[in-house]
């Protein structure tokens, strides 16, 4: 399934697009600071076998590297018609996956390789279930999107330690589920940014349904803590 990897080691390195962050390690409130004019990472031509495997639940996540992963994610949209559902700019796509892999920590779980792991998990699932049978391709489209952004920014610690420690997240957000807010205000600080917003073409009503789907997120996370 690697037939596609070509030259390891001789790719030029990733132009990060990444969010401006206070002394604290909070996003600022302005916009990202586009570290380069134009988005670029290894491009890499995807054979269909590994096109194929890609949509399986048995994908193997830990045999590809930081721009290999994000050419997978990029076809996803591409192959699932997002790309036309929502009228993304292909240029504007990379430059929001580069911000938000910028924006993934380097942490021992919550990092970029589990934003993909989520994310091919759910993309094999789409495939497996033909949820494109009873779903709409813009709520196919959100729900992928979701699982890219769900940890975006994730500190490594839990919730129970945000609150016990009494973290600025916790502060901020007044101990109810601190970690799910965060990562559902990244992720609208990054699409924020014109350069960034895959979702710049869409109408106000489905731009609020990408909002609610944030948040139901985040809800169902807060009750599982209530029920617990």
């Amino acid at each position: 399934f690697r037939s596609e990897e070509v030259r390891r080691g001789s790719a030029p390195s990733v132009k990060c697009y990444n969010c401006l962050h206070s002394s604290e390690g909070a996003p600022s409130r302005s916009f990202m600071s586009l570290k380069r004019e134009v988005p670029s990472y290894s491009k890499y031509t995807l054979s269909e076998e590994t096109r194929e495997y890609l949509k399986k639940p048995t994908f193997d996540i830990w045999h590809w590297e930081a721009n290999e992963m994000l050419c997978l994610m990029e076809h996803m949209y591409h192959e699932l018609g997002l790309i036309n559902e929502f009228s993304i700019n292909p240029i504007v796509l990379k430059r929001w996956l580069l911000c938000v892999q910028e924006n993934y920590q380097n942490n021992p779980f919550h990092n970029f390789r589990h934003c993909f792991c989520v994310t091919q998990m759910m993309y094999g699932m789409i495939h497996l279930c033909n949820l494109q049978s009873f779903m709409s391709r813009a709520d196919v489209g959100i729900l992928l999107t979701a699982c890219v952004c769900h940890d975006v920014d994730h500190p490594g610690y839990n919730n129970t330690y945000q609150v016990n420690a009494r973290t600025e997240l916790a502060i901020r957000y007044n101990d109810i589920s601190p970690l799910e807010n965060h990562h559902c205000a990244v992720t609208f600080q990054i699409l924020s940014n014109p350069e960034c917003n895959i979702f710049a073409n869409v109408d106000k009503a489905t731009f609020k349904k990408i909002r609610l789907v944030e948040k139901i997120y985040t809800g169902m996370r807060l009750f599982g803590e209530m029920g617990g």
